[in-house]
């Protein structure tokens, strides 16, 4: 069975990678734990999913999804724990995290790539082997966004005619990276129809239920 860990910022991006390893992989085929950091020498809450179907036998693959409570704690996390990881079967870590609010997608990466120098001292370090982070520009809901013909299943009233009315652009074809703050971007187009977006769970989880993942993953990936 091939093992893989997820480090993510928050409950959001936890859900979001759960759905899509679940798409890609099949119920059948996968086992997920989900993880949420509570504190330096505390134990993680826990849950397994997929929990809507029966648990599957002989799974295939096995993942942790580990919500490290923060965006500047997954690097740490991530640096704290892979010597562990590894030693217990998993083959690779990777680590998602938001650009907002920081400006220079380049410097970020080259600090997440190579560390962070400081008066001729290395006080973070690069990440190690077999590790890497994967940077959403400018937030995850930057995908989520793109994905356009999830607005539809949140509510029938968001059709891209009434977007583009309501907002002044096309999220269907209109660059979603440029945006500020895409988070506030979808809350405000969910607010056409009554709808909201403010990352409480059973929001989060109406938006991931909804988004199309074969589009995600075959299409908007490029």
């Amino acid at each position: 069975m091939k093992k893989i860990a997820f480090y993510v910022e928050g409950v959001t991006e936890q859900l979001f990678i759960n759905k899509l390893l679940i798409e890609i992989a099949g119920y059948k085929n996968i086992e997920i734990e989900l993880e949420c950091f509570q504190g330096v020498g505390k134990p993680h809450n826990k849950a397994t999913y997929p929990q809507t179907r029966s648990q599957p036998i002989n799974p295939k693959h096995h993942a942790l999804i580990l919500n490290c409570s923060g965006d500047g704690s997954v690097k740490s996390r991530i640096l704290e724990d892979y010597q562990r990881l590894f030693s217990q079967g998993y083959i690779e870590i990777v680590g998602l995290l938001d650009l907002y609010p920081r400006p220079d997608l380049a410097k970020f990466e080259d600090s997440l790539f190579n560390g962070v120098i400081n008066k001729g001292r290395l006080i973070i370090p690069a990440l190690p082997s077999k590790t890497s982070i994967i940077v959403a520009v400018r937030e995850i809901e930057s995908w989520f966004l793109s994905e356009c013909q999830h607005f539809q299943c949140v509510d029938a009233m968001l059709s891209n005619a009434f977007i583009i009315s309501g907002v002044g652009f096309n999220p269907c074809i209109d660059d979603m990276t440029r945006l500020d703050h895409p988070a506030g971007t979808l809350h405000r187009i969910y607010q056409l129809a009554g709808k909201s977006y403010k990352k409480h769970r059973n929001e989060i989880e109406q938006t991931v239920e909804c988004l199309d993942y074969s589009e995600l993953y075959l299409t908007l990936k490029s």
